[in-house]
């Protein structure tokens, strides 16, 4: 019998498929060893490695028997780096780390996903799907800048779920920020006598505004936010880069995926990230 594995250290693995989700992001594909079992949640994060260069961490994409595939945007000299690989290249991968979603198979869902937040979120919409009732409602709500960065929306369209799609630039969808989208359907959904749970991926300040909500309808401990745009470093919880003040919980081991109820206890959520050194820097009050 296959054993349960959780690689402490970076296994070299070839890039088994790779495909363009678009002109900036990968969809890398990797064939893990047969004599090797893995538990993955959606929501849980690998630390990818790229031999002579840097590591750097990656939710999971989709996971199926020995398959495993992460979207990787190219964002910084590392991603740019690993997209530009071709099939065979070696790269590292170490993990799973953090806790991921905790899929409640009794609920309605609402998924909220804002620009490559929806990689964690892909994963989770199948894993729903394979394990849901034919009764229950899973409405997906994806924003994005324009209509190319609305990654796998062919794909959502085909599935046996509500799509709501919008674009800053209205090339797709509503035109408007996402942020707007989901007061106005998060407000009409939650005041139905319905049983809701929310799932979320995105850029901090999004999530701050689906936290506001949530708490207005207290619905906070039926949020699940996940916390992937923060930084991380080491994924073990010692090097306290991704520490949340006051709480002592890392990013890393206690997330990134945390229920609405302990992210409201946060006072830097949604005002302030932190960089590489450690330091503060100030969200811009753009409202996405």
């Amino acid at each position: 019998m296959s054993e349960t594995y959780h690689y402490n250290l970076p296994v070299c693995l070839p890039i088994f498929r790779k495909y363009m989700e678009n002109e900036k992001t990968a969809i890398l594909s990797f064939l893990l060893p047969e004599e090797k079992s893995m538990k993955v949640v959606p929501g849980q994060y690998f630390m990818l490695w790229l031999p002579g260069d840097d590591e750097i961490p990656i939710a999971v994409n989709h996971y199926q028997k020995k398959t495993i595939s992460f979207a990787i945007c190219g964002v910084g000299p590392t991603s740019n780096a690993i997209i530009q690989k071709e099939e065979k290249c070696l790269i590292g991968l170490r993990g799973p780390f953090g806790n991921g979603f905790n899929l409640d198979h009794n609920k309605n869902v609402v998924i909220i996903a804002g620009g490559i937040g929806i990689a964690p979120l892909r994963f989770l919409v199948h894993q729903l799907i394979n394990n849901s009732f034919i009764s229950r409602k899973i409405i997906l709500i994806q924003g994005a800048r324009t209509k190319t960065e609305l990654l796998f929306r062919e794909e959502f369209e085909k599935l046996p779920i509500s799509t709501d799609f919008c674009t800053e630039d209205g090339s797709y969808g509503f035109h408007g920020l996402i942020s707007e989208k989901i007061e106005t359907t998060l407000d009409n959904l939650l005041d139905k006598p319905l049983n809701w749970e929310i799932y979320t991926c995105g850029p901090e300040l999004m999530l701050k505004k689906i936290l506001v909500i949530a708490q207005e309808h207290s619905l906070e401990r039926n949020l699940q936010i996940c916390l992937a745009d923060r930084y991380i470093r080491c994924g073990f919880g010692i090097c306290g880069s991704c520490f949340i003040d006051d709480l002592g919980l890392s990013i890393c081991q206690d997330g990134p995926v945390f229920r609405g109820d302990v992210i409201a206890r946060v006072d830097d959520f949604g005002k302030f990230g932190r960089g590489a050194d450690g330091s503060k820097y100030p969200f811009a009050n753009i409202g996405k």
